[in-house]
Order: C-alpha cells, then structure tokens, then sequence
C-alpha cells in the first residue's frame, strides 16, 4: 500500500502556481515541529514564521526549490528550498546575514537565522572542498498526514539530481542571477539537518556528515535549544554530497 501512494506523489520544482500551498506546508509542519523552530520559538511567533515565508519566496525566486505533489489531488504536500551559494568576500554579509539584518522582525526569526549562519560559519566548505558553488537544502519539510511515504527523502535525491543537472548544463535555474543567462554551477551539495528524522534521510540519499554540533550549544531567551527540543534530538549535523 505504500509503494502505492508513494506512485501518487511526484518530485517537481517549485513554481509560483504552487506558492500559496507550499507555504501551508511552512506553516503546519515546518514553523510548528522543526527543531531549531522550537528551539528559537518560531512555532510559537507568528511574525517569526511570516519572516521566514519571505525568506523562501526570496529563495524559491532562484529557481532550483523542489516540491512535492500529490497527483490525485493536485497537493503540494512537501518542500525542500534550496539555494544555490557563493564565497562572500571577507568584508561582506553574505546571503543569510543580509536577510537577518533587513528582513527579520522578530527575536524569534533572528535567533535562527543566528543559528544557520553560527553553523555555516564553523565550516567554510567553499575552502575545504575548493568549490566557488553549493546548493545548499535550507528548509525541508512535509505535511504531517504524508510523513513516513518517503517524500523527504524523494526530495532530497531530487534537489540533488538537479544540482548534478546544473553542473552538467542539462538544467538551469529558472531564473538565472547572472545576465545573459549565465549562472553558478554547482559542484557539492550541502544542508543542515536538526532531526534524527532528517539526519536518517540524509544517509539514506549519501551525505557526508562534516560537522555534529550539540542543540545545547544555541540559547534562546535565556533557554538552549535543547530546553525546548528535548531528548530526542540532541544534535544538528552539517552533511555533504560531492556531484
């Protein structure tokens, strides 16, 4: 029965017919169970949660985000934003700082986007792996009622084949940054995984684990993450794969 409804769920990249339903997947699964989102309280502000939709649409505006559909009825019932990164120079904000600093309203917003540029930031893997591009898988998420179908792990494999097809030239993003049509190709994959969920999809689809960093290391409003997160999920990982 799973293969079955696994048949009725495609892997396409995001496109603005599908905005307004990819960002309900945000906000009743990513916003409200996503670790660094409890752990920095986005599940419980709600103009937390409208700073970070901004930052996806922005995201989604470079054209390599995929998404998941539920054929039958036509259902966008999973997402995975990705962005495609450069090197910023040693005097320069780069991409998530800019938006920390222009765009987050909130304690809340701000505090995770702390946490990705902190995580980022222990590991520059444009130096260790001598790349000058990576798609990086930034927010991952899928509707509760479609967990355990293997669409996060689908859309991760899939976010990974299109970076393989950008590098290669067979793809391109649908809206190159460059003129001229040109674009940064990318030659590693990387993302941030929070979850013992997300962590196991990441082996499954081949990722390196490059970094492991404990949850009580990030505080929020004199609490660590863990305090919020619990147990279970002790550690984010930064993952890799190489394209």
């Amino acid at each position: 029965m799973a293969s079955n409804k696994s048949a009725e769920i495609e892997i396409i990249r995001y496109t603005d017919h599908y905005r307004e339903q990819s960002m309900e997947v945000l906000r009743k699964s990513f916003f409200l169970n996503e670790m660094v989102c409890i752990g920095a309280e986005v599940d419980l502000t709600p103009q937390a949660q409208k700073d970070l939709e901004q930052l996806c649409l922005d995201v989604a505006n470079g054209g390599v985000s995929m998404i998941a559909r539920h054929i039958p009825s036509d259902t966008i019932i999973g997402v995975s934003f990705n962005v495609l990164q450069t090197p910023s120079g040693p005097e320069d904000s780069n991409y998530f700082e800019q938006f920390r600093d222009t765009k987050c309203k909130t304690d809340s917003s701000r505090a995770l986007m702390n946490y990705m540029i902190t995580m980022d930031a222990k590991v520059n893997l444009f130096e260790r792996f001598n790349v000058n591009c990576l798609l990086e898988i930034m927010f991952l998420a899928t509707l509760p009622n479609y967990e355990g179908q293997g669409a996060g792990t689908r859309l991760v494999a899939e976010s990974v084949r299109l970076a393989e097809e950008l590098k290669s030239g067979k793809a391109v993003p649908t809206t190159p940054r460059k003129g001229s049509g040109e674009f940064d190709k990318p030659q590693l994959v990387s993302a941030l995984f929070t979850s013992r969920i997300s962590q196991r999809v990441g082996e499954k689809v081949g990722f390196t684990v490059i970094n492991q960093v404990p949850h009580s290391e990030f505080v929020y409003k004199g609490k660590t993450f863990t305090d919020r997160i619990g147990p279970e999920h002790p550690f984010s990982t930064l993952v890799v794969k190489h394209i």
